[in-house]
């Protein structure tokens, strides 16, 4: 992301704050309420997706793989994109690559409702990716820049508040849209949303653009893109096709050489495509580590407990959301205050707490039974979730803090790589890979400890047998019934047990990253 030490100056000819005053003190207001609101549009069709995805795959006859790429096809244009959006927003203008992301995403939105078949769907979905990616970075970087140092705590909360409220909506709306109408309405929905924000963003963004120019830096583009693709392909395909299959190795194998490629190209390069001199600041290097670590463990814990709440606890999805529904609303409304409470007090002793309850509360579910009664997880979900705020908002407006004006724009690219580029994949290839091996692993226990056990299969299936009989079961009938229950009972118990160990997992990733904490500076400002 090659980003000039040029300060951006207006373009000739231009009003600098659209039709509204950049000077005056309620800008910075309408810079935050007009990116924040892209954002969130974002964000919000991203999960009101997910919930059309059944409907979408029995339309278009698409098998699970085929839907997965659905998702996976945004997610990956969107993260090769992002690491030119500081050369992208040095040659066009922060507020014309703005704009031409936001319209392309709109205007991809209305090419996916009327889409006629899965690929075409898959297809647009990688264009709508390319236009949806540098949004969630470049409005970082807008905030970061209309506020000054003394409130990025509250900036990053605000943007915070704006990226988790749109799951949240895009949930409820989502499932009412495809349920009533229409899986194609769900795209339909950001059409009129999203050209208002358009209108927005000619308003009220400033039209800068930096007066020095520096010429695309190719090798570095096509190696970093091809370490992304590869590298996500394999981390979203390696559990279904086996870790240890040629194909993924080949991924693997292609994602090392193009990162060492990269890394050689951006270090010897006058104008990097990514400056990795920023890495330099041990804080900032820190921060990003934190935010990786972070975002596994709350993406794999968050889509684990949907998995056990639907499959093992027999819960319907309407009732898995709404467990849930106070955990996110809480954590959408704790942005603003950790923002505030950023910008008064040391943003380690904030982060090391929060991510301290997160572990603690990570941890309970390692006590996790098929007998808990339903308050329970819903208040360890409230308290999990209540901590994210407290987490992303002092980390954020840390690692920002720390950079030059000029190199704010690059910085926010790369927290969000971290974040939604790698965060979440890893997390969720560590998790899935986790849950398949342990109940592998726990299955087998079971089934040895049931060889050597004191009591013999006819002890343990009298008592079971007597019940299936009281339910009116008799002869072969009642045989099958009694082994099938018998079966069930332990395949849940190894099920249970392997979840827990997913918990386990999660608790120890928030205790290593603990320690990083300790190497940032002083951030009070």
């Amino acid at each position: 992301m090659a980003c000039p030490d040029a300060t951006a100056l207006p373009q000739p000819g231009s009003r600098p704050g659209g039709l509204l005053d950049p000077t005056g003190p309620s800008h910075r207001w309408w810079v935050a309420v007009t990116v924040t609101v892209s954002g969130f549009l974002v964000t919000m069709s991203q999960t009101a997706i997910q919930v059309a995805l059944p409907q979408i795959m029995t339309v278009f006859g698409l098998n699970l793989t085929q839907a997965q790429w659905i998702m996976t096809a945004y997610a990956i244009a969107g993260a090769v994109l992002v690491p030119a959006v500081g050369w992208l927003g040095n040659w066009l203008g922060n507020r014309t690559l703005y704009l031409l992301g936001l319209s392309i995403f709109v205007i991809s939105s209305a090419l996916c409702a009327v889409s006629w078949s899965g690929s075409s769907l898959i297809t647009v979905r990688i264009l709508q990716g390319l236009g949806g990616g540098p949004i969630p970075p470049m409005t970082m970087m807008f905030l970061s820049n209309v506020f000054p140092p003394e409130q990025r705590g509250m900036a990053m909360g605000v943007f915070g508040m704006g990226q988790t409220a749109g799951p949240i909506l895009g949930t409820v709306i989502g499932g009412y849209l495809t349920e009533y109408l229409s899986w194609r309405m769900v795209f339909f929905l950001n059409v009129v949303p999203g050209m208002l924000c358009i209108l927005l963003v000619l308003l009220v963004l400033p039209n800068a653009r930096e007066e020095v120019q520096h010429a695309l830096d190719l090798a570095g583009l096509l190696s970093m893109g091809t370490f992304l693709v590869s590298f996500l392909v394999a981390l979203t395909q390696g559990q279904r096709e086996g870790w240890d299959t040629p194909y993924i190795q080949r991924l693997l194998v292609v994602a090392g050489v193009a990162l060492a490629t990269f890394i050689a190209c951006e270090l010897l390069s006058e104008h990097p495509l990514v400056d990795l001199r920023v890495y330099g600041n041990v804080t900032f290097a820190a921060v990003s580590v934190l935010i990786l670590f972070f975002f596994m463990a709350f993406t794999s814990s968050t889509f684990v407990q949907v998995i056990l709440m639907q499959q093992l606890l027999d819960y319907t999805p309407v009732q898995a959301g709404l467990v849930l529904l106070p955990g996110s609303l809480t954590l959408s409304l704790s942005f603003p205050l950790a923002g505030r409470v950023a910008d008064r007090f040391d943003r380690r002793i904030i982060m090391l707490c929060a991510l301290g309850i997160f572990a603690l509360s990570s941890y309970f579910f390692t006590f996790l039974s098929l007998d808990w009664p339903l308050h329970w997880i819903v208040w360890l979900v409230v308290l999990r979730f209540s901590c994210g705020g407290f987490v992303y908002a002092p980390m954020t407006a840390t690692a920002l803090s720390q950079l030059p004006p000029e190199k704010v724009r690059m910085g926010s690219g790369l927290v969000n790589l971290m974040q939604n580029g790698l965060g979440n994949t890893l997390g969720l290839a560590m998790v899935t890979t986790v849950l398949q091996r342990r109940l592998t692993y726990h299955s087998s226990i079971l089934d040895q400890q049931q060889a050597f056990a004191a009591l013999g299969w006819e002890e343990i299936l009298t008592p079971v047998r007597a019940l299936v009989q009281q339910a009116g079961a008799v002869g072969q009938v009642a045989e099958t019934q009694v082994q099938m229950l018998v079966q069930h009972h332990l395949e849940q118990q190894a099920t249970v047990a392997a979840y827990q160990d997913c918990f386990m997992a999660v608790t120890l990733l928030c205790l290593v990253s603990m320690p990083i904490v300790l190497l940032l500076r002083q951030s009070r400002l």
